[in-house]
């Protein structure tokens, strides 16, 4: 089928949704770049480098606005590790349990003002913190699901939490099997003081395939933006009232028409896939994307890790940044960017971190940053 003609049988079903989106509120981003230009990605601090403060791969990496570090580890739920600017110092923070300042799975850190609000997955809870780590109050998290793949903090400091809950949830006599067979679910949620969802918004049919992962970020106006992980899609909402206000959407012929969650054999190239959306201090918007490479066929390796399997090998998939300026709706850079072997997380604005365990944990820190190179 014709890209042209999938595209435009998607802005149809956008336009028909009457509770989702209007017409004139789709905006396709167009294709001004500035020639200019270029993203720069240059080697920063090492993390751990002392063999024992990163525990492993981190579940969550944040920069604080005053330079620290902050990671959430698998190999150790109940704390998370703050390291100082230039890495030389670190701190762990919280214990094991259920009271104040106490975890059973530390999942997403996020900065607000001069606290940190920390999700702990495990415990369903929400606790806020002072700079100096003091509690200053803890609250439940009611979630059907709490994945919570991604979290972001409202201006007026509510949270907004990323996990599925089936349409219908609230009905008292839906059984746990009806709910887990529910074709629609919402997956944004702002939560209240209460712990429960205030306002859930964008709705994933898994009918057709809809995944409910989302990226979370916060507009320089305050709106909320969503944006899908197997799709060139980017919501913006009103948090007071839950309003879908926009979509942008990109027609790329690089992102493919048909692109599943998951890879279907060692002939079917990886998933296209937005692996994290930022805002930055000038309001741009930064997309990452990892996608299959042109020769990816040459770096399947079969029979790993076990035989009958399969895996893509490095060289398979490629980073590819664009930063958009969402106002003029406009792309302003496309680039593919070289990184480093590794597992590698655009974390913040500016910071990329690729993970090793050259003799033991350690991240090394990058800086991202976008150049305007003089023309001659």
């Amino acid at each position: 089928m014709n890209w042209s003609y999938c595209r435009l049988l998607a802005l149809v079903a956008l336009a028909l949704d009457a509770g989702v989106c209007h017409p004139q509120e789709i905006t396709i981003l167009t294709e001004d770049q500035c020639a200019s230009c270029t993203i720069e990605v240059t080697p920063d601090i090492v993390l751990g480098t002392d063999g024992e403060s990163v525990i492993g791969y981190a579940v969550d990496i944040q920069r604080l606005s005053d330079g620290r570090f902050v990671m959430a580890f698998d190999d150790a739920p109940y704390e998370f590790t703050v390291f100082s600017a230039d890495g030389s110092a670190y701190r762990r923070v919280g214990r094991r349990g259920q009271g104040p300042g106490e975890y059973g799975h530390v999942w997403t850190i996020r900065e607000h003002g001069d606290r940190l609000h920390v999700f702990d997955r495990a415990g369903m809870r929400m606790t806020v913190l002072e700079r100096d780590y003091e509690v200053v109050g803890t609250m439940p998290v009611v979630c059907f699901f709490c994945l919570a793949a991604d979290m972001a903090v409202l201006p007026d400091g509510s949270t907004v939490l990323n996990f599925g809950v089936p349409e219908g949830a609230s009905e008292r006599d839906k059984t746990p099997q009806e709910l887990m067979a529910a074709e629609r679910w919402l997956t944004v949620h702002i939560m209240g003081e209460d712990g429960q969802p205030r306002l859930s918004m964008d709705m994933a049919d898994r009918t057709e395939g809809g995944e409910p992962f989302r990226h979370l970020e916060i507009a320089p106006d305050g709106s909320l933006l969503s944006a899908r992980s197997t799709e060139y899609r980017i919501d913006r909402w009103d948090p007071a009232t839950g309003e879908h206000l926009e979509s942008v959407l990109r027609e790329a012929d690089w992102w493919p028409e048909v692109n599943p969650a998951f890879s279907g054999g060692p002939d079917q190239p990886p998933p296209t896939r937005m692996e994290a959306m930022h805002v930055d201090e000038a309001g741009r918007l930064w997309l990452y994307i990892n996608r299959p490479t042109r020769d990816w066929r040459d770096h399947v390796e079969i029979g790993l890790p076990v035989e009958g399997a399969f895996r893509y090998g490095p060289g398979a998939t490629e980073w590819f940044v664009e930063v958009v300026d969402m106002e003029a709706g406009r792309v302003i850079v496309s680039q593919v960017v070289d990184v480093e072997p590794g597992a590698a997380r655009f974390f913040a604005p500016g910071w990329l971190a690729v993970y090793n365990e050259d003799g033991f944990p350690q991240y090394r820190m990058h800086r991202v940053r976008l150049l305007e190179l003089e023309q001659s």
